[in-house]
């Protein structure tokens, strides 16, 4: 049989159609509805939590609860502080400038946001050339530079970590809410692999959806995306998504069904027999990774399940991933 599907957004629009993470959920509901009867902006918003816990899809339902103009920006494409004046300086009442990652904006880039964030204000230097003056004494061409300084209408800022350590305290401070976002629960998980098959028009079970889940990583983006390789393997087989396919098309891409991939094991291994502690940088290496990929999307869900723990000379294994080897040994 042929499945019929799309790769539409699957992205929930409003609170009522998005899963978990309730006490932020809740947090965000009073402050737009709180906003909504003032008749201002919300107030600037740090959200925290390891990669797709669903920081960006709760920016953009507060941009549609408060029917304002958003802007997505990631941290790592602002290398200058004339960048970021331009997109502060084009804010218009009530807009919502959402910085992903903003952890990684340089400190002079992040020090245009303070008085933007305090006081709705903007410092801008401005340098003009003196080349007629200095032409007329004889000289090479020189630069002035002058400050000047706009205000900015209401607005929102709503910054994403997943290294909320990394944040300045300068910067944090100006927040007046930061929330926390939580891994996800199984059921949970079900709920969100359920509805995004529902509305690709892919018909499928509550058992298949929870075995997505378990898959998933605690990890809302993950589940989307084992969801969507579920779909292509059915349909290049031409099959529904019975439990022995989905079991089938998760061990071809080297998934367990605890969620642990190929690169987990590798790294697990690595700790296992070398029986003591391992630095990043020496794990990074003999796994060909980037030791960012280590400790933002690997690492984080190992050390929720139990498998590592960080010591100060680096990375060591926990009983439970000595077990783990000792049962795959024993199975190979």
């Amino acid at each position: 049989m042929k499945n019929q599907h799309n790769s539409m957004n699957v992205r929930p629009l409003c609170f009522d159609d998005y899963v978990g993470q309730d006490q932020a959920k809740a947090i965000l509901k009073i402050l737009c509805k709180s906003a909504q009867k003032k008749g201002t902006a919300i107030p600037h918003v740090l959200m925290s939590g390891r990669a797709g816990l669903g920081k960006t899809t709760l920016a953009r339902i507060v941009a549609n609860e408060m029917n304002s103009k958003l802007i997505e920006i990631v941290a790592g494409s602002i290398s200058d502080p004339q960048q970021l004046t331009t997109q502060l300086a084009q804010l218009e009442p009530n807009d919502i400038l959402f910085i992903d990652e903003i952890h990684g904006l340089p400190r002079a880039v992040e020090e245009v946001l303070y008085g933007a964030m305090e006081d709705h204000r903007l410092t801008i230097v401005v340098e003009s050339e003196l080349n007629d003056m200095m032409k007329n004494l004889g000289m090479a061409s020189a630069k002035q530079t002058r400050t000047i300084t706009m205000d900015l209408p209401p607005f929102t800022l709503i910054g994403a970590t997943t290294l909320a350590g990394m944040v300045s305290a300068p910067l944090r401070s100006r927040f007046v809410q930061t929330l926390d976002l939580d891994p996800y629960s199984y059921a949970d998980l079900q709920s969100i692999v359920l509805n995004a098959a529902k509305r690709m028009k892919f018909k499928l079970s509550k058992a298949v959806a929870m075995e997505v889940g378990k898959r998933s990583r605690s990890t809302a983006r993950i589940a989307i995306g084992n969801l969507h390789w579920l779909i292509e393997y059915c349909t290049a087989s031409d099959t529904a998504a019975p439990l022995p396919a989905a079991a089938q098309a998760f061990a071809l891409k080297g998934i367990e069904d605890n969620g642990l991939t190929k690169t987990d094991l590798n790294y697990l291994s690595l700790l296992a027999s070398a029986k003591r502690p391992v630095g990043l940088s020496s794990i990074a290496a003999s796994l060909g990774e980037d030791e960012r990929t280590l400790t933002e999307s690997v690492e984080p869900f190992l050390m929720q399940e139990g498998f590592i723990r960080r010591v100060s000379r680096g990375r060591v294994a926990e009983q439970k991933t000595f077990d783990l080897m000792s049962r795959k040994a024993v199975t190979a």
